[in-house]
C-alpha cells in the first residue's frame, strides 16, 4: 500500500530530540546553536530540532525519517511508521516545532548582457528559447556582476531559493537564507506523470535542451534541480504536482551521484512510485549536452 505525502511529511517533520530522547533514551543539552547528545557527543541537532549531523559517522540528515533510514538502517516504510504513523505511535506526542521562515537574499537584478548569454547558449551548449522563457518566468536572472541566478520558490509563489553561477571561472553558491526544500525547477507545460531529477540547475537546463534537440518536446515532462544529492527538494516538489508518479534519477556520473541516485531509487520504490536511474554518458548531463552540440556541428 503506497504512503500519502501528509503521512510521509508528519514522520519527516517529527521533533528529532523529542524521539530520540522517548523512544532511545539519548539526552541533550543546548550549546550555542545547537543541541549536544551526552550519550553520544558528535551527534548534533541544530536549533531547529529537525537537522542533524552525526560527526563520528560522517552522516547527517533532516529530521527523524533521515536518522532511522541512514543511522539505524530501517526501510523506508517501516520507518514511517515508527516516526510518525499514529496507530504506531499513539503514546508519542512529540513537541511542537515552529518553522522559522529563512528569507533569502537574492543579489540585483541586472538586464542581461552578451557575456550572459554567449555562456550559458554557447559554452554551455543550453537552448536559448529554454533560457529566455526561464527568465521570462522570473526563476533565472542576471546579476549585477554578471552572475546567473536560479530561483526555487514555494506554494504562494515567493522566492525560497536560489543559487548562483559565474559565467566567468567556476564561482557558485547558495544564497543566504536559502531553503533546499524549495528547488529550482521546470514543471512540465501540462500535467505530467513523469519526472527527472538532477543535481543542478545547469544539468537540468541541459537535458531539456537535449530532449528539445532531439524531439523538439523538452516542455511534456517535469525537471526538478536537488542542488546538490540531498533530495530536500523532492517532497515539496511532489506535494505540489499530485499527479507524478514516474521519477528518474539523473545525478552526476561519479561515485556520490551514482551512491545517491541508487538509494533514492530505492527509497521512492518503497513509497510506491515508478523509478530507475538515467546516468549521463559523461560527468553530467551538461557535458553530454556539449558533446552533441559538437558532434551536431
Amino acid at each position: 500500500m503506497r504512503l500519502d505525502n501528509r503521512t510521509v511529511e508528519q514522520a519527516r517533520n517529527t521533533d528529532v530530540i523529542a524521539f530520540l530522547e522517548q523512544r532511545r533514551g539519548f539526552t541533550f543539552a543546548q550549546r550555542g546553536g545547537a543541541f549536544r547528545c551526552h550519550e553520544h557527543p558528535s551527534l548534533a541537532v541544530k536549533i531547529d530540532r529537525l537537522s542533524w549531523y552525526w560527526h563520528s559517522k560522517c552522516v547527517g540528515g533532516f529530521g527523524v525519517l533521515d536518522y532511522l533510514i541512514k543511522v539505524e538502517n530501517m526501510p523506508f516504510r517501516e520507518a514511517v511508521e515508527s516516526a510518525g504513523n499514529g496507530k504506531v505511535l499513539a503514546s508519542f506526542s512529540p513537541r511542537p516545532v515552529r518553522e522559522v521562515q529563512k528569507k533569502v537574499i537574492l543579489p540585483k537584478e541586472s538586464p542581461p548582457t552578451f557575456h550572459f548569454f554567449d555562456y550559458l547558449c554557447n559554452k554551455r551548449g543550453i537552448d536559448r528559447a529554454i533560457v529566455d522563457k526561464l527568465i521570462q518566468e522570473g526563476t533565472l536572472y542576471h546579476d549585477k556582476n554578471g552572475n546567473a541566478v536560479f530561483i526555487g520558490f514555494d506554494s504562494e509563489g515567493a522566492a525560497r531559493f536560489a543559487c548562483i553561477r559565474g559565467t566567468s571561472g567556476v564561482f557558485r553558491r547558495d544564497c543566504t537564507g536559502s531553503d533546499k526544500r524549495y528547488g529550482f525547477n521546470m514543471a512540465a507545460r501540462v500535467p505530467s506523470k513523469r519526472l527527472y531529477i538532477f543535481e543542478s540547475p545547469i544539468d537540468t537546463m541541459s537535458h531539456a535542451s537535449l530532449e528539445n534537440a532531439k524531439t523538439g518536446a523538452w516542455e511534456r515532462d517535469n525537471r526538478l534541480s536537488l542542488a546538490g544529492t540531498s533530495a530536500s527538494a523532492l517532497p515539496f516538489f511532489l506535494n505540489q504536482h499530485p499527479e507524478v508518479k514516474e521519477l528518474v534519477f539523473c545525478l552526476d556520473n561519479d561515485e556520490p551521484g551514482r551512491e545517491a541516485a541508487a538509494l533514492l531509487a530505492r527509497e521512492y520504490a518503497e513509497k510506491g512510485f515508478v523509478t530507475r536511474v538515467e546516468l549521463p554518458v559523461g560527468k553530467d548531463f551538461n557535458e553530454d549536452l556539449v558533446a552533441f552540440m559538437r558532434r551536431k556541428g
